[in-house]
């Protein structure tokens, strides 16, 4: 493992030890732990299960999208590149998952600049995705609709940026005159292109349907947890506070979202009547099983791909 991944992981848990001491507080420890006593363990399984099967909608919408641009290889590294990129659920926003380009890049000699608008557009797709499946939520509940509508626009100003093709390259030709631009201008000009490609609507529209139905099973993940501490709560309750707390963790630009996503769902827990020691139980549970779980992921991938990019002879890489 790189040691400035490792940095950052080491950073991130000691982060985590004590936001989740903070609410191990908020809560009181004794209902904490009487929480998770009466939780059923044998759900998580299947909790984490859901989950996985939101990473494998999700593969396919990475294989999609690569395929989109011209990218092809074979399915197995494909796969291990893409859950190797979960390691980076810890970066702001998901970002880092431009990894993934370069394990590309290392694996195929794919450049850079043409598959890393792939991760820009799975990001967006899966943001397009959430809203989606927390629309319903945010106008029964009547909370969240500035973030909703923040997301919104963003989002929507971005693609249509990006698919008015004349304001761009006249943007780009405006940056290639900078010094410190100017050499990068080439790999700029990929960049754009593959990105114009990929948030064309014909190419939006099944990585958006795939999103959503991804994220889907990541909310059954959550109900689950919910349901094994023996909180009566809705499907259309959790999966609202879910994806609220998602975006707002990914909008605070936070590594991880850590602290606001936790904070957000175990505030939200209460205010919909959810005792303190069953909502913060709840929170570090979903969060095992969503933002951690595809932490452990990432590394197993990363594993996985040392001993893949070992047995591969480098005329062998891209079929």
């Amino acid at each position: 493992m790189p040691q400035h991944l490792r940095r950052n992981l080491l950073i991130g848990l000691a982060i985590a030890v004590g936001l989740y001491f903070i609410l191990g507080i908020y809560a009181d420890f004794d209902n904490l732990l009487q929480a998770f006593q009466g939780f059923t363990w044998y759900l998580l399984p299947l909790a984490l299960a859901l989950t996985f099967v939101n990473y494998l909608v999700r593969f396919i919408k990475w294989e999609y999208l690569i395929r989109v641009i011209g990218i092809r290889i074979p399915a197995i590294p494909s796969f291990v590149i893409f859950i190797s990129g979960l390691t980076m659920t810890i970066s702001p926003a998901k970002m880092g998952e431009v990894m993934k380009s370069f394990l590309l890049k290392d694996y195929g000699d794919v450049p850079v600049s043409h598959s890393s608008p792939v991760v820009v557009a799975e990001r967006a797709t899966d943001v397009i995705g959430i809203l989606i499946l927390g629309s319903a939520g945010t106008l029964a509940y009547g909370f969240g609709r500035e973030v909703l509508a923040v997301t919104v626009i963003l989002i929507t100003l971005f693609i249509i940026l990006v698919q008015t093709r004349s304001v761009c390259l006249k943007l780009l030709k405006l940056a290639e005159r900078l010094p410190l631009i100017r050499r990068f201008a080439e790999h700029l000009e990929k960049f754009y292109e593959s990105a114009y490609i990929l948030l064309k609507v014909r190419h939006l529209l099944p990585a958006v349907s795939l999103s959503t139905i991804g994220w889907f099973f990541e909310c059954l993940a959550a109900y689950v947890c919910m349901r094994g501490l023996g909180v009566d709560v809705s499907l259309m309750l959790i999966t609202f506070i879910f994806v609220f707390a998602s975006l707002a963790g990914a909008l605070s630009m936070i590594p991880g979202g850590l602290g606001v996503a936790e904070g957000s769902m175990t505030g939200l827990f209460v205010a919909n009547d959810v005792d303190r020691g069953a909502a913060v139980a709840g929170t570090i549970l979903i969060r095992l099983v969503t933002f951690w779980f595809a932490i452990m992921l990432g590394l197993i991938g990363i594993s996985l791909y040392g001993s893949l990019s070992r047995k591969t002879e480098p005329g062998n890489k891209l079929t």
